[in-house]
Order: structure tokens, then C-alpha cells, then sequence
């Protein structure tokens, strides 16, 4: 059977934005052989809730081969963390999608920089205009551009893409088939129609739900470089996809104009070390061909180790040499100092105390890359080992 029905049974039971997915994957091998265990392998994850357990067993994959199949037949592709095609960009985040559902083309994260563009949906026309022509810009330079597909700031970042002939993602926080904002039913066509996608990891026919557009927001920041803010008020949901952004090791730019209160938000990220910017240049500037190339050869390593629990990749900081990212060890699980615990866990752990720390320091501390720091850090979260703090800063628990 195709492997990806397993993960939509996994994601129809614990919904989208659950880091319980991937985390039960990498400890029972394989999506599959998760399935095939059963309740009581199910059971034996202290941190699965019996309403989750409950869920597991009432949707079988009878059910999630059918929807696979719907899907396939309406011409969407879908991803999944062990499928091709799955972006190596979200194999860095704390909760990577146990499924994404795409009608379109993806950017290939290893060969283009993607940068988010976001805000307010009632911006002016500084944030207006400087959403449009950076986007273009950007599009020129031979960036993708990722946005929500709102009104306002996101359907000016798409249009910019799309009139500088390059591609744009539209992230939305419903199935690809619900009729969300009928207004920009024509700017996602013009988004596939110039090569791009839309995406999100919502199964067809799901409705905007409670919750949706902060957790499509960090898709946005996840599949992303880098995210600018091109217009936000005190109060605004794009500052939500910045601060996952500075969470998941992102860039932060902001663009701000001179009407102080409708670019508040900006202001306020720009004090907490936003990079400030007026052009494409001053965001493309921050990447540059070394680092690209660096950064390429850690999302390497992080893809090859989701789901596999045998193979602990080593990767060093990005300072160093591309080629010596590419150096891994192997850590036998006989070597694991606590049972239970994965190599990555037990050095993670064995670097926190009662005082936070953010997972950067982690990194560093550790020579571990982002992707097994933050795999490590749901698995000790979810095991209790851990707890969380604003920032995504940990210590170890009581």
C-alpha cells in the first residue's frame, strides 16, 4: 500500500499542526509499522491522549486510501515527510505537516531562496506598494515568494511575483477545494497559471477552523529563507508568522514607512533585531552563494534523517565549510545512556539545565543541525523530560 495512507491516518487523528506525527514515526520506524502495531503499540506513547488513541482506531486506512485517491484523481499531489518532493525546508521545524496537499509547482528549496512576504490585510499604500514591487524584485532575481493568499499584503506580494515572472505560493488554512475568499478565486488561478502552487496540509472539503491561520502561518515561515513584514499594526497576525519565523531560525526583515502606527508592529520587531530594509537587494544580500550553499548541504542531512531512528546525523555550525556539513557519524542505539531516549535526545538533554536556553545555543552546544535539535526537543517535550518557554527557549523539567 502507499505509504502516504498511513500518514493521512496518522494526520486525520491528530490534525494539522501536531508534532506527534513525525516524533511517533521516527520511534516506530516507519509510518507503517506504526499502523500495524496497534493499540498496544499505540498505547505505549505516554503522551498519545485517549481521545487520540480513540481517533486512530475509528479512521482505518480503508478510509485515508480513498481520500488519497480523490486527491490523486483531482490532479493534487501529496507529500509526505518520507515522500519526494516534500520540502527540505519544513524538515527543519518543530512540527513539520504529516501531509501537504499541492496543486501547482513547489519551489525546489535546494536550487531557489524562498522568502515569506506577510501583513496586514488593511495595510496603506507604503505597505501596499512595497509589498508589490519587492516581490517583483524579488520574482527578477529568481526568488519564490510565499504568502497566505489574503487580501491586502499578501495578494500584493503574489501579484508582484507573478507580474516579475517568477513563482509564488499561496498557503491557505483550508482544503484546496473550499471556497475561501471567492475575491481572490482569480489571483490562485494566476498563481498556477504562472507556475506556482497552492498548498496546505487541511484534507479537501475543510472549512476555515478556529486556530487555522496560525497554523498555516508557520508553513509560511517554515518553507521560507527568510520573512519580511511588509506592513503590520501593534496587532496584527503577521507578527504570529514572524515570531515563528525567528523560532525556526528564519530571517526577519520589516519594511517600515513613516506612519508610525500602521507600521507599529514592524518598529516593534526591528527593536528585537529585525533587519530593516527598502529593497529586494537588502534581503538577498543575507543570502549569499557560501551560505546557500552551506545551509543546502544541512537541509541534506536533515532529510535523510526523518524517519530514521537508527542514523544520527552530525552536522557543524554554518561557519564551516559545506563540505565538512556533509560529514555524519553513526550512533549505535545500544549507546544510548537512557533507554527510550534517542542519541540526539540524551545530547540534547544532557546540555540543558534550570536555566533556558535557546535552541540556537542548543545547536552550538551541540554540533547538532536545526532539524535534529528541534526533533529532539518535541521528543523530550512530549516524553516530559522538558518543559518550553516563550521563544523557544527550554530547561530541563522539575
Amino acid at each position: 500500500m502507499d505509504e502516504r495512507v498511513y500518514w493521512i491516518w496518522l494526520q486525520n487523528a491528530f490534525g494539522a499542526g501536531s508534532a506527534k506525527p513525525v516524533q511517533l514515526v521516527r520511534r516506530a520506524g516507519s509510518a507503517e509499522a506504526l499502523f500495524r502495531g496497534g493499540i498496544g503499540l499505540w498505547s505505549s506513547f505516554t503522551f498519545v491522549s485517549d481521545r487520540e488513541l480513540a481517533a486512530l482506531s475509528a479512521y482505518g486506512v480503508r478510509e485515508a486510501e480513498a481520500a488519497l485517491d480523490y486527491c490523486l484523481r483531482l490532479g493534487q499531489q501529496v507529500y509526505t515527510p518520507d515522500t519526494p518532493g516534500y520540502p527540505d525546508l519544513l524538515r527543519e521545524i518543530y512540527n513539520p505537516p504529516a501531509v501537504l496537499y499541492v496543486r501547482g509547482t513547489l519551489p525546489d528549496a535546494s536550487g531557489d531562496v524562498a522568502i515569506g512576504v506577510v501583513g496586514t490585510r488593511k495595510a496603506g499604500k507604503a505597505g501596499l506598494r512595497a509589498a508589490r514591487e519587492i516581490s517583483y524584485e524579488l520574482a527578477q532575481e529568481g526568488a519564490a515568494v510565499i504568502s497566505g493568499g489574503a487580501l491586502g499584503i499578501d495578494s500584493e506580494a503574489h501579484r508582484g511575483a507573478i507580474d516579475g515572472r517568477g513563482r509564488t505560493v499561496a498557503v491557505l488554512p483550508c482544503g484546496l477545494d473550499y471556497p475561501y475568499l471567492m475575491d481572490n478565486a482569480n489571483l490562485r488561478r494566476e498563481i498556477l497559471d504562472s507556475g506556482g502552487a497552492l498548498v496546505t496540509e487541511y484534507p479537501m472539503q475543510t472549512p476555515v477552523q478556529r486556530g487555522a491561520f496560525q497554523t498555516r502561518n508557520r508553513l509560511i515561515s517554515g518553507m521560507a529563507h527568510g520573512v519580511l513584514v511588509a506592513e503590520a499594526p501593534k496587532k496584527s497576525g503577521a507578527l504570529i508568522t514572524a515570531r515563528y519565523a525567528a523560532e525556526q531560525n528564519r530571517e526577519v526583515f520589516v519594511f517600515i514607512g513613516e506612519d508610525t502606527a500602521a507600521f507599529a508592529g514592524c518598529i516593534g520587531l526591528a527593536a528585537d533585531g529585525a533587519a530593516r530594509i527598502r529593497t529586494a537587494e537588502d534581503i538577498l544580500r543575507a543570502f549569499s552563494a557560501q551560505r546557500k550553499s552551506a545551509r543546502t548541504a544541512l537541509l541534506r542531512q536533515a532529510a535523510e534523517n526523518v524517519a530514521r531512528p537508527a542514523r544520527r546525523v552530525r552536522v557543524v555550525p554554518l561557519s564551516d565549510s559545506a563540505a565538512e556539513a556533509a560529514e555524519a557519524e553513526e550512533t549505535p542505539a545500544a549507546a544510548q545512556p537512557e533507554a527510550g531516549l534517542s542519541a540526539d535526545a540524551q545530547r540534547v538533554l544532557a546540555s540543558l539545565g534550570g536555566e533556558p536556553k535557546h535552541a540556537a545555543v542548543l545547536e552550538a552546544e551541540t554540533g547538532l543541525s536545526a532539524g535534529s535539535v528541534l526533533a529532539a526537543l518535541t521528543e523530550l517535550e512530549l516524553l516530559g523530560k522538558i518543559r518550553s518557554y516563550p521563544g523557544q527557549r527550554f530547561t530541563k523539567s522539575d
